[in-house]
């Protein structure tokens, strides 16, 4: 493939940051996923962010044991995005990615990235695909495969280049953390991860990144994401609310009327959502207050209709009328 004989000049450093909490049982595999990369020219930062397990023990064994290209610094527990910010102010590479400490990196997956950004230097930030895994198997398709819009540009194409990438972003997120990598001098318009987010976060930060420049494709898996009972994305109300408020931030400040129709359309699903999530848990005011402001937020038909259809379930629901389970209608 190209870029597998960068020339010394075109091998940027790269700083690789992982934010980590109680990782324990997974960070050795992460840790080594990055030491393995074919591409050699990168710095490990590691941001432990509070853990009270054995987390850095390992890291400390690790660094003693493979190499001194890994540093590692502790927090008081304070999430995934202040924890990357701490990383990035670490950082001394030109180019940063992520890893979460319970992700895989494959290994060509930042020798791939490099090469795209050094192929096209307007591009300030580039996304692989990536698949999701358990301790069952494999899950069959790939994020892009899950993404139409996304597919629908890139047809059989290796590499593609979006020039409105926020009307893309705003429709389906076909990116996480760890499938991004991007120059250091975006931090001048976008400097860090928004603190006050716990969930969504790294969509928020690259959905900003996103609006000063155009965006990098590479069709290609380069990440392997763990699923397990203690990811934070297995807390729905936490998915939700914090859904809502993240693109709320990002309406607010939005100058497109297109995208901003999508982010409406994102937000009042979320609520629905929630509203689904309060009726199923008896909560059937916090419900009718959640599909309300959907039906007044995105009054579109087909959302004004789901809408009133999950007001009339709750009413049934406080009824007595109609049970959670009943149409399959389980959270």
């Amino acid at each position: 493939m190209a870029g597998e004989n960068l020339p010394i000049s075109y091998q940027p450093l790269v700083s690789v940051v992982m934010p980590a909490y109680n990782a324990s049982e997974f960070i050795a595999e992460a840790i080594k996923s990055v030491l393995s990369q074919t591409y050699q020219n990168f710095e490990l930062i590691v941001i432990d962010d509070g853990s009270v397990d054995t987390t850095g023990a390992i890291v400390s064994e690790l660094i003693e044991k493979y190499t001194s290209t890994i540093s590692y610094h502790y927090q008081n527990n304070s999430g995934a995005g202040i924890a990357r910010n701490t990383g990035i102010t670490h950082s001394l590479g030109d180019l940063i990615c992520f890893i979460d400490a319970d992700d895989i990196m494959v290994p060509d997956h930042i020798l791939r990235q490099v090469d795209f950004m050094e192929r096209h230097s307007n591009v300030g930030l580039v996304f692989c695909d990536y698949r999701n895994f358990n301790e069952g198997a494999f899950y069959l398709e790939s994020h892009f495969q899950t993404c139409p819009q996304l597919l629908l540009q890139l047809k059989a194409k290796k590499e593609l280049i979006l020039e409105d990438p926020c009307l893309i972003l705003a429709q389906e997120n076909f990116g996480i953390a760890g499938t991004l990598l991007f120059r250091k001098s975006m931090l001048q318009y976008e400097p860090c991860f928004e603190p006050t987010l716990r969930v969504c976060e790294d969509f928020h930060f690259y959905y900003r990144l996103a609006r000063h420049s155009s965006v990098g494709i590479v069709n290609e898996v380069g990440m392997l994401r763990r699923l397990h009972e203690n990811n934070t994305s297995s807390d729905p109300t936490k998915m939700l609310s914090d859904g809502i408020y993240s693109r709320s931030l990002l309406r607010d400040n939005e100058q497109d009327p297109r995208v901003c129709t999508h982010l409406n359309r994102y937000i009042a699903g979320c609520q629905m959502g929630l509203a689904r999530y309060y009726a199923n848990h008896s909560h059937y005011l916090r419900a009718m207050q959640k599909d309300w402001q959907a039906l007044s937020g995105n009054p579109c038909w087909s959302q004004a209709v789901t809408a009133w259809k999950g007001i009339a379930r709750t009413i049934l629901m406080a009824m007595g009328l109609k049970k959670v389970g009943d149409n399959g209608a389980n959270a």
